[in-house]
Parts: structure tokens; C-alpha cells; sequence
């Protein structure tokens, strides 16, 4: 079969053997497969970074199991019998794999998985739509396993995908929603369509307004979007850092600001299964917001090309995803 993988720091489309599944694994026909903003830069520079030899990337998986279902791959693999385990808590799993990074992932006409990782599609789900399952769990994770407020004012830093997604679940809450992103408006017209929220820019806010609840799901190029929220959010309030920073980037605030104003400052990683499970309830709200997801995605080719679409225009508000085999 075809996958893309990185050798020796160069990307290449190979012939590699046919996916064999052990005992408890399946092997899923990829239909669907999204470029994460996380896989972007080391597919373009693959010399930057430290990467497993080879290296086949993709995390956000559709496709068909061996019954013919159409199914979406949580790319999580945690070892499930550690004390994190045993709490749903998995995404902090000291033995965690990550399909996609230390094992095989999606750029491929086929992957394996673990069985109970290929979840079936909800009735009337489109597969395109379900490559979006990994960031609506990161987004649905931040509000739903950390400690808030009962729904008020929220904002957003951030309009990629995981800003627009996370907006979209803190509607659904009942949260009043404020996207906060550079001039004010949407990166685009058809993202006010997608997401019911206010666009605002820093400008416009700051020191008039402030939120009970602020969340960072920015660049991570620099700490001002983190040093923003500080300012905006609410005395006794929380910001939800989604946003993986860069590795050296510092907070300059006091951090006596704090502790006096009694700010909770919580970083919120991936996803989990604690009392219920961030993946799954990601497919079931991609497939009940359609129409506003249809504005969140777009097929933007097949899986040989790839190094057309890395070339292109990019825009971090629209997962682009690969079309490998018709669902």
C-alpha cells in the first residue's frame, strides 16, 4: 500500500507492507485524513525537529473498519492500566502512544489501530465532517473537565480550529461568546456562519471588558495572547490554556496578580474519558452542527498530493483534510 512517511528527513510516498492487525487491533481504510496545524510545520521541515525514523504522520483519522462501517480513529493509546488509566484520565498516561507519532499514522491507504479506539460514525455523521474529531475533543475537554463557572461571558483567543470548535461547544453550554482576534472581524465570512459569536478585537476590549472565563487557543509564538488574558479575565476567574506554546516562551506578568485577583490559570492538554468520553462527544456534536461545521473544513485533495497542498495557501480557521479512498 501507499503512505506517506518522512525518511531520513525527507518526505516520500512509499510502498510499504499491508497493515497486519494483532490481536485486539483492526485495520481501517482511511477515507479521510486532516493536516493538523501541529503536524504542519514538521512536515515542511522535518529537518527542525526530533522525529521517530520514519515517521508517519496523520492523527486525524476516517475510514471503513473491516465490516464495512464508517468509523473515526482516536489517535490516543494509553497503556489503560495505570492509576491515570483507571480515572479516564488518559491523555496523562505515563505509557501514552499517539497513533500518528509513535506509531503509524493516518497519511496512509490503510492504518492499524486498537479496536476500541475506531469509533462508529453517529447515524447520519459525515465522514468528512468527522475528520474534525480530534480537535472538537480538545476543544470539549477544556470546558468540560476543568473547574468554571456556571455559563456567562467567555472569550476566545484565537480563530483556528480549535478556538472556532472550542466556541462552538461553549454556545451549546450556554455560554455568551466573544471571539478575540486581531482587527475584529472574522478571518473570513463564512466563519461567522459557523461560529454564533461576537468577533472583537484586543483593542475593543481591553480595559472595558472583561470575561469570567477566557480561553488561549492561539499561535503559541509568543506570550502575548496569554498576557492578554490575564488583563481580560474577571477577578476570581479562569483561563483555559489549549494553546501547546512554543518550548522557551516565558510569562512576563507579576505573577502576584495571580494570587490576588484569585485567577485560576489551567492548562488543559488533549483529551480524556473521565465520566464520559471527550472523543465521542466530539462526533456526536460535529454531526448535530452540520451546517456550521461545513464552514470548518474543506477536501482539499487525494492523498498523493500532499506536498501540493503543503505548497499552498493556508489558512488555520478551515481544516484541510485528504481524501484517500471514497467513504
Amino acid at each position: 500500500m501507499k503512505a506517506w512517511e518522512i525518511r531520513n528527513g525527507d518526505l516520500g510516498l512509499h510502498d510499504v507492507g499491508s497493515a497486519q492487525p494483532r490481536e485486539g487491533e483492526t485495520v481501517v481504510r482511511v477515507s479521510h485524513v486532516g493536516i493538523c496545524g501541529s503536524d504542519l510545520p514538521k512536515l515542511r521541515l522535518p529537518n527542525g525537529f526530533a522525529l521517530p525514523e520514519p515517521w508517519r504522520p496523520g492523527h486525524e483519522i476516517v475510514g471503513t473498519d473491516p465490516t464495512g462501517r464508517s468509523v473515526a480513529v482516536d489517535p490516543l493509546v494509553p497503556c489503560g492500566t495505570c492509576p491515570r488509566c483507571a480515572t479516564g484520565d488518559i491523555h496523562l498516561c505515563a505509557g501514552l502512544r499517539r497513533i500518528g507519532w509513535d506509531v503509524p499514522g493516518g497519511f496512509a491507504e490503510q492504518v492499524v489501530v486498537p479496536a476500541e479506539n475506531a469509533h462508529p460514525l453517529p447515524n447520519g455523521a459525515d465522514p468528512l465532517h468527522a475528520a474534525l474529531a480530534d480537535p472538537a475533543a480538545v476543544a470539549i475537554h477544556g470546558l468540560r473537565c476543568n473547574p468554571i463557572a456556571s455559563p456567562g461571558h467567555l472569550a476566545v483567543f484565537g480563530a483556528g480550529t480549535v478556538g472556532l470548535l472550542t466556541a462552538l461547544y461553549a454556545h451549546q453550554q450556554g455560554w455568551r461568546v466573544t471571539i478575540v482576534h486581531r482587527d475584529g472581524r472574522p478571518p473570513f465570512d463564512a466563519v461567522a456562519k459557523a461560529v454564533p459569536a461576537a468577533f472583537r478585537s484586543p483593542a475593543a476590549l481591553y480595559p472595558q471588558q472583561t470575561f469570567d472565563v477566557v480561553v488561549d487557543a492561539a499561535t503559541g509564538a509568543d506570550p502575548a495572547p496569554l498576557d492578554l488574558a490575564l488583563r481580560l479575565v474577571g477577578d476570581g476567574g479562569t483561563i483555559i490554556v489549549q494553546n501547546a506554546y512554543h518550548p522557551g516562551v516565558h510569562l512576563p506578568t507579576p505573577l502576584r496578580d495571580l494570587f490576588r485577583r484569585s485567577i485560576r490559570l489551567i492548562g488543559s492538554f488533549s483529551y480524556c474519558r473521565r465520566r464520559s468520553d471527550d472523543f465521542a462527544l466530539a462526533l456526536d456534536m460535529l454531526r448535530s452542527h452540520a451546517a456550521q461545521v461545513a464552514h470548518l473544513v474543506a477536501s482539499v485533495g487525494e492523498l498523493a498530493d500532499l506536498p501540493t497542498v503543503l505548497g499552498g495557501q493556508w489558512t488555520r480557521s478551515i481544516r484541510h483534510v485528504l481524501t484517500v479512498h471514497a467513504s
